[in-house]
């Protein structure tokens, strides 16, 4: 007697065959393997199927004719899902290739091309064929399963938009929809349906159109507002004040050290904000009301005119809603609400307010375009902008010049002659697609990203996921992406050091062409650039003058630095600056060193910002000797226009 071993779909199954003699089989069976008997005796072919006689060959000498299994399984369905079944069979059975070739009578590149189907989907499904080579690359086809992945439940055409913008592929509905129902993906009136999966079940979505309630809290942060730096608003960043701006040219002076605002003498601050490449700024209080100040040209202060204001004023329009968090771009500006809305103005030639189209201006708060879950997070740029929704979801909206909105484009075409213009996105737009890439140029799609934090630089942008992975992308000018090249990015790309155990982020933050890291271990790391003239680091560096401080707070302008870490404030930054570093009046201006701001010793400052050229600085106040500190601040009361 010999005992055998054959697979009835994935189920084993144990029979006997009698030494020298056939045995009758009533069953679908897909290979037989691993037969032993008492004389040893080799592997039993099978090429019949049901109710056929199976034959030892080691026994009969003589070879009884078979029909061959490639010229019968192709005439039916049934038959080719069993032909693709058996060929699995010989696979799990640990069969190479060529010998299930020559086992089954097939062609090599079918049992390969059979093999490979079910190591991808996991499914053996015959699938209609055209006859035609796929029109996608091995590349796009993984780009193409997790956009379908990420997007369920979502209809044929939104997936080939989602799809051209991650990829750059310019394919038609119809190629996605046969490359998506060859990998497996089916429609709620499919007509193939895979019979056989590594689970055994079908998968099953379901929708997720219940939209989420939320209430989000304000920062756990309250004390008084010190600025110092330059407040000529309208001379900040530019050799010339404008035409229209003329008369103030004069107007503003640089602090050289930290001032209080007088006329915010009774006001408790909660958050304050600024930008890399903004003349403006905002504040938060505690009561979740936004108030704002400085450069106004596009109306990006919210308050429905262009008129510059030279002291925090608050935004009327938003006062019945509780503002929780801020940003600002060059000259427009975001507010997020409690309740996850978020607000857009200022300046909108390239789609930056996210508002669905392109104004030159909107001079008072309205909400952006978007009906996606409420929003969490909200970041700028200097003419783009970037926001999360409660399901760690990522949108981009604004000018893609540097691929900074992360949909494998710069949009750039050609308008007329000797003209390139760019098509901006105008409402917000999930990042669909994250990668990281080797060393040899080889691109793998990143699944699961969730994201936690973002920050913009002036054209490039940085994410921190739910894994701790810092992913970055957009204008790579002076290594600021941390890639080892200055090499655009048009995708979130993953910074490798940050992807090891025990490596990763804990924070995020961007100057105008630099990124900051905060690691686990409370390790402060720099790339990027922040004086052109000197060489660039093209990958994340440890600070060393920083080894040991707990870093609570970093901000980065033009070129200065910035941060709050322990029981100090400490800042460096290269020349020129405007006293944004916060020395002191007949003190030095620059440092290319980290050095303790001594004019702030024994005021601890809870958070700091940065814009293009001034600083501003959040002090607790809670003791009575941390209010009699602060009261020996001089006081910055600017005048009215």
């Amino acid at each position: 007697m010999g005992c055998s071993f054959l697979y009835i779909f994935q189920v084993p199954f144990y029979f006997v065959v009698p030494t020298g003699q056939a045995c009758h089989v009533s069953a679908h069976i897909y290979i037989l393997t691993k037969k032993t008997d008492d004389k040893g005796g080799g592997i039993i072919a099978i090429k019949q199927t049901i109710n056929q006689k199976i034959y030892r060959p080691d026994i009969h000498s003589k070879r009884i004719p078979v029909t061959n299994i490639g010229s019968r399984m192709v005439r039916t369905k049934e038959l080719s899902d069993f032909q693709r079944g058996t060929v699995i069979g010989c696979h799990l059975s640990n069969k190479s290739v060529r010998q299930i070739s020559a086992l089954l009578e097939l062609p090599r590149s079918t049992v390969s091309a059979v093999i490979v189907k079910w190591k991808r989907l996991g499914a053996t499904t015959a699938q209609p064929r055209s006859g035609r080579p796929h029109k996608l690359t091995e590349l796009d086809r993984r780009v193409l399963k997790h956009v379908a992945r990420t997007n369920r439940p979502s209809s044929v055409a939104t997936l080939t938009t989602e799809f051209q913008t991650a990829s750059g592929s310019k394919v038609s509905t119809r190629t996605v929809r046969r490359e998506l129902r060859e990998m497996g993906f089916h429609g709620r009136a499919a007509a193939h349906k895979p019979k056989i999966t590594k689970s055994g079940l079908q998968a099953v979505t379901v929708a997720d159109d219940i939209k989420e309630k939320v209430k989000l809290d304000l920062p756990k942060v309250k004390g008084q507002l010190l600025i110092f730096g330059a407040t000529n608003w309208d001379l900040i960043g530019r050799k010339e004040v404008p035409k229209a701006q003329a008369a103030f040219r004069n107007l503003g002076q640089n602090l050289w050290g930290p001032h209080r605002y007088g006329s915010l003498s009774d006001v408790q601050v909660s958050s304050v904000v600024s930008g890399p490449c903004a003349a403006h700024s905002l504040l938060i209080t505690t009561e979740g009301k936004l108030w704002s100040w400085g450069r106004n040209e596009k109306g990006q202060l919210g308050h429905g005119d262009t008129k510059r204001l030279e002291a925090p004023k608050l935004i009327e329009a938003l006062a019945d809603e509780v503002v929780v968090a801020a940003a600002c771009g060059r000259n427009h500006t975001l507010a997020l609400t409690e309740g996850g809305t978020a607000y857009s103005f200022g300046e909108n030639k390239l789609g930056q307010l996210g508002q669905g189209n392109q104004t030159d201006a909107v001079l008072s708060p309205a909400p952006i375009q978007y009906n996606g879950q409420p929003l969490v997070k909200v970041a700028c740029g200097a003419e783009f902008s970037m926001v999360v929704d409660c399901k760690g979801n990522l949108y981009s909206f604004g000018c893609p010049e540097y691929g900074q909105l992360g949909h494998n484009s710069d949009g750039k075409f050609i308008a007329r002659a000797q003209r390139i213009e760019f098509d901006c996105e105008t409402i917000a737009r999930r990042v669909a697609i994250f990668m990281e890439k080797s060393k040899d140029g080889q691109v793998t799609p990143v699944p699961n990203v969730v994201v936690r934090d973002v920050a913009c630089g002036g054209n490039h942008t940085l994410i921190l996921d739910s894994q701790k992975r810092v992913f970055s992308w957009g204008f790579g000018g002076y290594g600021r992406l941390g890639h080892t090249e200055q090499k655009d990015e048009m995708v979130p790309r993953l910074v490798k050091l940050f992807d090891f155990p025990g490596r990763g982020a804990s924070q995020i933050y961007t100057g105008y062409q630099c990124s900051f890291t905060v690691n686990e271990m409370g390790g402060l790391f720099f790339w990027g650039v922040t004086n052109t003239s000197r060489e660039s680091t093209m990958y994340p560096k440890a600070v060393q003058d920083l080894c040991g401080w707990k870093v609570r707070s970093l901000a980065c302008g033009k070129s200065s630095i910035v941060i709050a870490a322990d029981d100090s404030t400490i800042s460096w930054g290269p020349s020129p600056t405007f006293g944004e570093l916060g020395y002191g009046d007949n003190k030095a201006k620059s440092s290319t060193t980290a050095q303790e701001v001594k004019t702030l010793d024994g005021v601890y400052t809870e958070q700091v910002v940065m814009g293009y050229a001034h600083c501003l600085v959040i002090a607790r106040q809670d003791t009575p000797q941390e209010q009699e500190m602060l009261k020996k601040l001089p006081e910055y009361n600017p005048g009215p226009l």
